[in-house]
C-alpha cells in the first residue's frame, strides 16, 4: 500500500515482548562482535556485518527479513568458505539453517506473528519442536558442558593449526555437572509441559526456559573465566537466557502470545 512504511519500530519497554525482541537483536550483535574479533582481511568482514543486518532486519520487521535472514546468512557463509579455500567450512552452514532458523522463527511463533498464518494448535507445535531442537544443539552440541563435566577439559576449535585444550580445577567441573544437570533437567520441563502438555503443579515450560539460561550462563562461565574468551560471553548468556525463557512464557501466556494489532 502507498505510504505504508517498510520498516516497523518496535515498542521498546519492560514487558516480555519487547525484551524477547531485544534479546533476538541482542543474540545476532553477539555474533557479529564475535565475527568482528576474527577479523582479518577484507572479506572476514562480510560476516559480522551480515549477522548485524540481519539482526536489524529482524528487529525493524523489514518485509520477507525471517526467509532473507535464515536462508542468505548461511548461503553466504558457504560462498566465503569456497572463497577462501575452505570448502569443508561450508558443510557447517547447513548448521547455521538450523540455528539462524531457530533465532529467527522462534520469537516470532512465540508471539503468535499474524504473518505466519498459523492457528493456535499448529503455532504451539511448531513452537515446541523448534524449542526443544534448538535447545539439544545449545545445550549438548554447541556447548562446552558435556566434556567439561564429564573429562574436566574442553576443546576450543577455533579454527587454528591446532586445537586449544582447557583444563578445568575440581571446582570449574563441578560447576559444569551443575550446567549440564540444570540443561537436561530444563529441556525435560519444557518437553514435558509444553510439547506434551503435562501438568507438573505449578510447573511451567517457562520454568524449564530458566533452568537452561542456567546452563547457558554457566557454558559462558566457563569460556570467560577458564579460556579467558572476552566480554562476548557474557552478552551472549543474556541472549540465550531471554531466547529460553520469555520465549517458553510468552508462547504459553495466551494473554501475551497474540500479536498486537
Amino acid at each position: 500500500m502507498e505510504g505504508t512504511p517498510i520498516y516497523k519500530m518496535p515498542t521498546i519497554d519492560l514487558s516480555a515482548r519487547s525484551l524477547l525482541t531485544l534479546a533476538q537483536l541482542g543474540f545476532f550483535c553477539v555474533f557479529a562482535y564475535w565475527g568482528y574479533e576474527d577479523v582479518g582481511t577484507t572479506i572476514d568482514w562480510i560476516f559480522p556485518i551480515i549477522m548485524l543486518g540481519g539482526g536489524l532486519a529482524l528487529f525493524l520487521s523489514l518485509p520477507n527479513a525471517r526467509i532473507a535472514t535464515t536462508l542468505g546468512i548461511p548461503a553466504v557463509m558457504a560462498i566465503m568458505a569456497i572463497a577462501v579455500g575452505e570448502p569443508e567450512m561450508a558443510f557447517w552452514a547447513i548448521f547455521m539453517i538450523l540455528i539462524i532458523g531457530s533465532l529467527v522463527y522462534i520469537p516470532a511463533l512465540a508471539m503468535g506473528d499474524s504473518s505466519l498464518n498459523l492457528d493456535e494448535s499448529t503455532r504451539k507445535t511448531r513452537f515446541g519442536i523448534l524449542y526443544t531442537v534448538f535447545a539439544l544443539f545449545m545445550v549438548v552440541m554447541f556447548s562446552v558442558l558435556m566434556p567439561s563435566a564429564l573429562d574436566g577439559e574442553f576443546t576450543d576449535d577455533s579454527g587454528e593449526e591446532e586445537d586449544l585444550v582447557y583444563m578445568l580445577e575440581s571446582n570449574d567441573q563441578n560447576i559444569a555437572q551443575v550446567g549440564l544437570a540444570l540443561g537436561i533437567i530444563g529441556i525435560l520441563v519444557f518437553v514435558i509441559t509444553s510439547v506434551f502438555g503435562v501438568q507438573l503443579g505449578p510447573v511451567a515450560p517457562w520454568h524449564g526456559g530458566a533452568l537452561l539460561s542456567g546452563a547457558v550462563s554457566i557454558d559462558s562461565y566457563l569460556w570467560y573465566t577458564v579460556a579467558d574468551s572476552g566480554v562476548g560471553d557474557i552478552f551472549f548468556a543474556l541472549a540465550a537466557g531471554g531466547i529460553f525463557t520469555l520465549s517458553a512464557l510468552i508462547a504459553n501466556d495466551g494473554s501475551d502470545s497474540v500479536e498486537e494489532e
